[in-house]
């Protein structure tokens, strides 16, 4: 996701008073983190950005002293960075070509056995440095240890290599978008995908791969895009091969897309998927939620059958009191709740929020404003409640938790600023650490790559979580 620059200057630059504010109450202990992971078409019409120079490979074998984990957990959590994911320090730009990426959005490929993974997917990645080298809209790793981030060599047929590869030592392009989806109005820059997940299915795997994408229009200023429509693809070989569901397509504005734009769908272009636990009264329901595209929107929460997830019409959406199917404008903003404007796209965008749902769908304008931006979600069995993690505008790592998944939420806790990671967006929680210790990715700007962080839950019901 390119146009990322926005975390590290405009976010900073307006929000740095509430940055440093906030990260006097921040417990995050920036020790020297744990080994650099093992792991290590033409870039026509995306041309390369500037960057600052990567960062040098982190000390091997270092944890925060116990000493000190163990009196900020008491209070409030503490968040270390633990090494690179993707990048010149791992193995990833000689087996997969990915020198520069970002995003790693990670999920439970649902298997049993050794056949079971934690699969990662990515945003725009370029083979080379700063941005150059062979440009792919996104790629996919496997791994069977997501915090050690050893990635197996790829193979162009294996389902359970570390990539699927294009040719030996390139990852391939996993989810590509189609100029048939799109509308008069539509033009496609990238596809970039915000969500995962996987659900039992009838295959010889007996799980189906799911990720939720958006095609991405145009990059516009200060970390703002515009989207044609989003979407989910799924895969029935653990992530080898993938298709886009036509019937999934969710247009964000008239004429941007071949379908249809239905008002609310607009408020689900960026995506994060959750399944709560077997033995909860929600079990067999996954819950997809939104926000409108560029990173000024509230989220919105909306839930489907399992065996439904590639149907719209059995989408239900929570009304703030119960959950209406098929009706996704009566989705009010569950993640901050709020009833102020978003940005809107200028004047004409204005004029949509004045107007109402027809002009909004002239302009692709979103609902109220809550600065989510970059979410995932996932149920942790430490605290027994559900964990919500994102970036706000103010360029910080934001963690809520919630009884349920529409919440209400708790207050937010930062995790940490882009005072102390300056350039940082998109968090992605392992779905393998759901205990006291979480560990996510986080895409660093400057970098333009993915490193792994960990925070260490507060004790259960100890100030700071709740």
């Amino acid at each position: 996701m390119r146009t990322a620059a926005y975390i590290g200057g405009f976010a900073v630059s307006l929000g740095v008073g509430a940055a440093i504010s906030s990260a006097c109450a921040v417990a995050s202990a920036d020790s020297a983190s744990s080994a650099a992971h093992s792991s290590t078409h033409s870039t026509s019409g995306h041309s390369a950005r500037p960057k600052s120079t990567t960062a040098k490979a982190l000390p091997a074998n270092k944890t925060p002293a116990p000493q000190t984990v163990a009196a900020a957990v008491a209070s409030s959590p503490v968040t270390t960075k633990v090494g690179w994911v993707t990048g010149p320090n791992t193995l990833t730009p000689s087996r997969f070509g990915i020198d520069g990426t970002d995003v790693g959005v990670m999920w439970d490929n649902g298997m049993t056995g050794v056949n079971r993974q934690v699969l990662m997917i990515f945003g725009d990645t370029f083979s080379g440095p700063n941005m150059t080298g062979a440009w792919r809209s996104n790629v996919l790793l496997r791994t069977t240890d997501p915090i050690a981030g050893v990635f197996a060599p790829g193979s162009t047929t294996n389902p359970f290599a570390g990539s699927p590869l294009s040719s030996p030592g390139m990852s391939k392009q996993v989810i590509a978008g189609s100029a048939r989806n799109l509308g008069v109005f539509g033009s496609q820059v990238t596809v970039i995908p915000t969500a995962a997940i996987s659900v039992p299915y009838d295959n010889q795997y007996g799980a189906r791969q799911y990720v939720n994408f958006m095609s991405v229009r145009s990059w516009d200023f200060s970390g703002a895009w515009t989207t044609n429509y989003s979407a989910i693809a799924y895969s029935d070989d653990n992530g080898q091969t993938w298709t886009v569901a036509p019937q999934t397509i969710r247009a964000a504005s008239w004429l941007r897309s071949s379908t249809p734009f239905v008002y609310g769908n607009q408020n689900f272009q960026q995506g994060a998927f959750v399944k709560p636990p077997d033995d909860s009264p929600d079990a067999g329901y996954v819950y997809s939620y939104g926000t409108p595209s560029g990173r000024l929107g509230s989220a919105y929460v909306s839930r489907v059958k399992e065996a439904d997830i590639l149907d719209l019409s059995k989408y239900e959406y929570w009304n703030g009191d119960t959950w209406v199917a098929g009706k996704p404008g009566a989705a009010v903003p569950i993640l901050p709740a709020t009833k102020s404007n978003q940005y809107a796209g200028g004047f004409l965008g204005q004029l949509g929020l004045v107007f109402g749902s027809f002009v909004a769908g002239l302009f692709g304008v979103g609902g109220p404003s809550g600065h989510v931006s970059e979410m995932s979600v996932q149920y942790n069995t430490y605290l027994n409640k559900y964990v919500a993690m994102y970036t706000s505008s103010t360029g910080s790592v934001i963690l809520r938790t919630a009884d349920s998944p529409e919440g209400t939420w708790s207050a937010a806790t930062t995790l940490v600023t882009s005072v102390q990671y300056p350039g940082l967006y998109a968090p992605m929680m392992d779905p393998w650490s759901t205990g006291q210790d979480i560990y996510w990715n986080l895409s660093i700007w400057g970098n333009y790559n993915v490193q792994l962080m960990k925070t260490t839950l507060a004790q259960a019901g100890a100030a700071g979580i709740r």
